[in-house]
């Protein structure tokens, strides 16, 4: 339905155009019959015959150039690249096609290649478009996302220094360049070069102090030698953005199940307990729970507002799982089986900007590529956050 609505957007697009034409252009365009017939295909949902019809068409002048660059982009947006390509193509093989229309089907094309994942003939395209002043802007965004897809993270580094807008691709420069380090930093860490790889966390933490990957891909380096660094890099990611308190908790408690002094994870828990920012997170009550601190538990429990719909199911239903098991070697593992009854494969993540699902934490959406964007949310959390995305 979206299509035929386009495609009829095109018609009054076109017909205007063609209305306001002298006498005998008007003529040439209004009774092209094979023209019209191709719309009548594309009304009928039967693409396949517009397609051969339009491209067939020999005769493209500015008349026309609007509703075929329309029909390559519809070509593009149903995922026909090999048509949208083709008809961008067509266009620019007409010798006669003025410089500022070949300009624009140039562009076209760039987005179809890109679009198909040929990045390599679109970004020769979009690199002389940039030196065009009206799609230098856009041709350097498309650009950059180019380097991104295919991993070039030092090239992308370089090049966004290049930038002359201080926002790109609705992300800061600050962001983005901390986020390219931190994928460097991934790298390394992929190679166990943890040395470099804790480098190049401190360096995106220094250009965007702000950065949580940065904090929690320190937090994971220096689990395994620096106990409390590792804590006062989780720490920040809670101070930082509260949503993601549950997600820390629970990385906490796997850091819990590596060392053999629990003090410093002890300390850590009492204090987000106390936390009024943070809402009631099922896991600091267990733990509490579970190394028989019944003063602390029955606290962080009274600290909350029961005639508050929410807190009221989650601590009821974390209170109904409690399990009465005594020893101290089985506090991480009771967690963990009461955590899932209650939420089943516990956090989700959650694209803010299209919805797109996961049950990893992607720092680029898969699905808009936006990044910054996924955030953890728990069971009761998604069917809440849900509700209010449908009361708007």
């Amino acid at each position: 339905m979206a299509y035929i609505i386009i495609a009829i957007l095109v018609i009054l697009i076109s017909s205007a155009f063609v209305y306001f034409k002298p006498k005998e252009t008007q003529t040439k365009n209004i009774f092209n019959a094979e023209y019209y017939r191709g719309l009548n295909y594309l009304l009928n949902n039967e693409e396949d015959k517009a397609f051969k019809i339009f491209t067939a068409l020999m005769d493209v002048d500015s008349s026309t150039i609007e509703t075929h660059l329309a029909l390559g982009g519809l070509y593009r947006k149903r995922g026909e690249f090999d048509k949208a390509i083709l008809i961008h193509q067509n266009l620019l093989s007409r010798p006669t096609l003025e410089l500022e229309l070949k300009n624009q089907a140039l562009y076209e094309l760039a987005k179809d290649f890109y679009s198909a994942g040929l990045y390599d003939r679109a970004e020769k395209i979009f690199k002389n478009l940039s030196e065009i002043k009206v799609y230098r802007q856009s041709s350097l965004e498309y650009l950059l996302k180019i380097f991104e897809q295919t991993k070039d993270w030092n090239k992308s580094i370089e090049f966004i220094k290049t930038l002359d807008s201080n926002n790109i691709n609705n992300i800061t420069r600050e962001n983005l360049l901390a986020q390219y380090y931190c994928e460097i930093s991934d790298n390394y860490a992929k190679e166990s070069q943890f040395e470099k790889a804790i480098t190049i966390s401190k360096k995106a933490l220094k250009i965007n102090n702000q950065c949580i990957r940065a904090n929690l891909q320190l937090a994971k380096y220096y689990a395994k030698s620096d106990i409390n660094f590792s804590i006062q890099y989780y720490n920040a990611v809670i101070n930082q953005n509260h949503i993601f308190g549950a997600y820390i908790v629970d990385k906490m408690l796997d850091l819990g199940k590596n060392i053999n002094n629990s003090n410093a994870l002890s300390s850590t828990m009492l204090s987000l307990a106390a936390n009024s920012k943070l809402p009631f997170i099922p896991n600091i009550y267990l733990f509490l729970h579970y190394k028989k601190d019944n003063i602390n538990a029955k606290n962080y429990i009274d600290s909350f507002d029961l005639n508050n719909s929410k807190n009221s199911f989650l601590i009821s239903h974390t209170l109904a799982t409690v399990l009465p098991q005594e020893d101290k070697s089985l506090i991480i593992n009771n967690i963990s089986n009461s955590y899932e009854k209650i939420f089943g494969k516990g956090l989700q993540f959650i694209c803010i900007n299209c919805g797109y699902k996961a049950h990893i934490l992607n720092w680029l959406c898969p699905s808009c590529n936006s990044w910054e964007c996924i955030v953890p949310r728990s069971t009761i959390d998604i069917i809440e956050y849900g509700k209010t995305n449908e009361s708007n």
